[in-house]
């Protein structure tokens, strides 16, 4: 599923578009006045070669400025001697040369810059370079927060500090195609102590050490910093800025060695966005941290951009957001840690991921990580076509590795290792949900539930619009090409499973368009039947050797334990010490005198220790009453909630939150119960 894609702020309408700008022979700017004459020029495209990534000339930049924050003055000349004190004033200063044909490097020394920067299309725009770049990469922080001062000891309790808080922003808006949101899900205050983000609660009754609540009501800030912290000497910074750089229809920008990070951007929108027709971008070896939305976001339409050697780590929303875009590079970049926000509202799902695609046209994919996402590793959704990649490395994310939902193709997946997904919440390692043109070559698979490879959608197809032409489709997952894999699956999960969708003319469509050879299969467990497919009946569990037959497919296919250490690539470790407290349902409804049971999981990051889980939410609602079951966990586990309403409680939905603390470390998630 997906959200509305993305405007300059992050959250649109339907993508529809006036027009692109093309950069067809890397120095002419082309202005195209709609998508169906795009359309008609793509052979051109074709014919010349053109492919996905930045052409940026930086020897064309004649004049380099300089901004230190610590000596500056912004009304100096921003020569290296005396330096402007601000990035604003640096990209301003070069954006006055790139009207006179004047291409600019601004040099930046270490620090943090509490700033939002903002480069929008001006009619004086020429194809000179703007490079925007850290003196050093990584010492440049562009922060989207506040530092908040004067706290005092909170008289009922001395571990926790307050002071005044006027940003009362209320709840952001809810994502009216995606499924009910909760209200922390859509809050957007971020609160981080001596670098460490705290993890937000909804009243003081549920604070524990590593939380921060906002009373907007009182105007006060509450925050319980780790033990032994001193609050008079303690940098407490709150996130007080939405968006902290935006390129809106501007070329030839390159953005180098950069951090953003504490921008409080509400849920589905970005940190740093680039949006409007923007041509020809680069971001180089930068950094998108601990954001309370996305992080990086290139949309509305980009074309012609790289992004490389960055990241997109710690995020309370998916890390990369590309949407409606044309010819985009990513090259050597990582994913991970990402939708925690998301998370703490039982949030999984529409418009989350470590990396989220749609509406996504000739795009290229050469090296990318991604892991420990709490939602999908990589989802193409919806309108995705042309996408091409090598080197993916999906492995310990929520929900799935890659989700592949309504593309009409092709997607090539070469040298990928998908690995390492397991839980309650996942749904598969590749997951095809009717998609056509998929390509697996030279993969590995292994260890994923509840199959590595799974089938699911809609019987009789999908209608998907593709933006660039107009043409709809119907589209029923087909021409799935899979060669040269090793595909392993473990204990019970199966090797590949059609959840019974792709029955009677679909399954037909499917099986005699499927190529699948030079395969090594295996399956660690005493499991002989790994494959379910919906021939001759729905839920046909098959063997190696019924599964040959059925398909007529893998006659030069083994199954066989793969030699050597195939899924090597996957074995990575978190950084950090951290654990996830998730759960099955978000939602479940009850009628009085009757009982719902969530499951919940605790997954830790480095994490050894036991997590005591407690609740709130259940004693202010009459009649209502809880159990946890256990009621702490060592390490790693599940626990069971069974909420019982009573006779007496009345209809209407309620917001439980279960909190899981150790020590400095407090997580959350909440649920919500109906009843009818």
């Amino acid at each position: 599923m997906r959200a509305t894609p993305p405007s300059a702020s992050g959250i649109g309408s339907s993508a529809k578009c006036a027009s692109l700008r093309f950069n067809s022979l890397r120095s002419l700017q082309l202005r195209i006045p709609s998508v169906t004459l795009i359309a008609l020029l793509l052979p051109f495209f074709l014919i010349t070669g053109a492919m996905g990534q930045a052409t940026i000339n930086e020897k064309l930049e004649t004049v380099t400025l300089y901004v230190d924050g610590a000596t500056g003055n912004d009304s100096n000349p921003g020569t290296e001697s005396k330096p402007f004190k601000t990035i604003g004033a640096g990209v301003s200063a070069a954006e006055t040369n790139n009207h006179n044909s004047i291409g600019t490097k601004v040099t930046i020394e270490a620090g943090t810059y509490r700033e939002s920067i903002t480069m929008s299309h001006s009619s004086k725009d020429t194809s000179l370079p703007i490079t925007i770049e850290a003196a050093t990469n990584g010492t440049v922080i562009v922060s989207g927060a506040t530092v908040y001062t004067g706290f005092s000891e909170y008289s009922d309790n001395h571990s926790i500090y307050t002071t005044s808080w006027t940003n009362n922003w209320g709840t952001c808006p809810q994502l009216s195609t995606c499924p009910f949101q909760q209200e922390i899900t859509m809050r957007q205050e971020l609160v981080a102590v001596n670098g460490t983000v705290l993890t937000q609660v909804m009243s003081i009754t549920q604070m524990q050490q590593g939380t921060f609540y906002v009373d907007e009501t009182g105007n006060l800030l509450y925050v319980w910093p780790a033990s032994g912290t001193d609050m008079g000497t303690a940098t407490v910074e709150a996130g007080t800025s939405s968006s902290i750089f935006q390129i809106d229809h501007k070329s030839y920008i390159v953005i180098r060695g950069l951090t953003f990070q504490y921008a409080n951007t509400c849920h589905a929108s970005a940190a740093v966005a680039v949006t409007g027709e923007s041509s020809n971008i680069e971001f180089d070896t930068d950094i998108f941290q601990w954001n309370n939305g996305q992080g990086l976001s290139i949309s509305n339409p980009a074309t012609y951009f790289t992004v490389e050697n960055s990241s997109a780590l710690h995020n309370g929303d998916s890390g990369f957001q590309e949407a409606t875009t044309l010819y985009g590079l990513w090259q050597s970049d990582t994913t991970s840690y990402n939708n925690w926000r998301g998370a703490q509202g039982a949030y999984y799902v529409c418009n989350t991921s470590g990396f989220h695609a749609w509406q996504v046209h000739d795009d290229t994919i050469d090296g990318l990580t991604i892991s420990y996402n709490e939602a999908y590793g990589l989802h193409w959704d919806t309108d995705n076509a042309s996408i091409s990649t090598s080197g993916i490395i999906a492995t310990s994310n929520l929900r799935s590795g890659i989700f592949v939902e309504k593309d009409e193709g092709p997607i090539t997946l070469n040298t990928a290792y998908i690995c390492n997904h397991t839980g309650a919440q996942v749904v598969g390692g590749l997951v095809l949900r009717n998609s056509e043109g998929v390509s697996l070559t030279d993969s590995v698979l292994m260890n994923n539930a509840a199959s590595q490879i799974i089938l699911i959608g809609v019987k009789g197809g999908i209608e998907v619009t593709n933006w660039q032409t107009g043409k709809e489709t119907n589209l029923i997952t087909q021409d799935f090409t899979n060669t040269g894999n090793t595909i392993q699956g473990n204990s019970s999960t199966q090797l590949l499973f059609d959840d019974g969708y792709l029955n009677d003319s679909d399954w037909t469509t499917f099986q005699t368009s499927l190529v699948s050879k030079n395969n090594t299969w295996w399956n660690t467990s005493s499991t002989t039947t790994p494959y379910t497919i919906p021939s001759p009946n729905d839920w046909t569990y098959d063997d190696f050797s019924s599964w040959k037959s059925a398909t007529t497919q893998d006659s030069s296919s083994s199954y066989k334990q793969p030699s050597g250490s195939p899924g090597t690539a996957c074995a990575l470790s978190p950084v950090g010490t951290d654990f996830w407290i998730t759960v099955d349902n978000a939602l479940l409804t009850v009628k009085p005198g009757k009982s719902a049971t969530f499951n919940l999981a605790l997954t830790p990051l480095n994490f050894t220790g036991t997590v005591t889980l407690t609740l709130d939410g259940i004693t202010e609602v009459k009649g209502l009453s809880a159990t946890l079951s256990p009621n702490s966990i060592k390490t790693s586990g599940t626990s069971v909630l069974t909420v019982t309403a009573g006779t007496n409680t009345a209809a209407g939905t309620y917001s439980i939150i279960v909190i899981a603390n150790n020590g400095s470390i407090t997580r959350t998630v909440t649920v919500q119960l109906t009843v009818s």
